[in-house]
């Protein structure tokens, strides 16, 4: 039996630094906490946006028990870090840059998501797109260009 593929999430934020760290304290002496670019989405749709769990896995091409997962690990890492004192650092993840996909709405307003080819990291995030059919018309959400 084979292990479930990692899909790739849709983001849109890129935090302008790499670190966040408690103030006056060398970075060299904190404990590091990684927080992943798509649990930063997650947070920012959700706690700054305010937009609701269904529309922000939607946004995110995932499904809402992914989106509360992601959510739920980035609270924590972020709790952690404020009450122990540790850096956070944004790096990494499962994604696709939300400039590079083309969003075309289907007959009742799903949103359809094409990507290039050439803007995928490598050959085998090809194979890690989300497998995900549209109710209404049963095509793929995400499909390559």
């Amino acid at each position: 039996m084979t292990a479930r593929p990692i899909l790739n999430k849709i983001i849109n934020t890129i935090p302008l630094y790499i670190y966040y760290k408690p103030y006056g304290v060398p970075l060299k002496k904190l404990e590091e906490v990684g927080l992943t670019l798509e649990e930063l989405e997650a947070m920012n749709l959700r706690d700054k946006q305010g937009i609701l769990q269904n529309d922000a896995a939607k946004k995110m091409g995932i499904s809402r028990s992914s989106f509360q997962r992601l959510l739920r690990s980035a609270r924590k890492k972020m709790i952690s870090a404020i009450v122990e004192g540790k850096a956070l650092k944004f790096e990494g993840g499962n994604y696709i840059h939300g400039k590079n996909i083309t969003t075309t709405p289907c007959l009742k307003g799903i949103y359809h998501y094409k990507i290039n080819k050439s803007d995928l990291k490598g050959k085998e995030q090809i194979y890690k797109l989300s497998k995900i059919k549209c109710p209404v018309c049963g095509k793929r959400l995400v499909e390559l260009e």
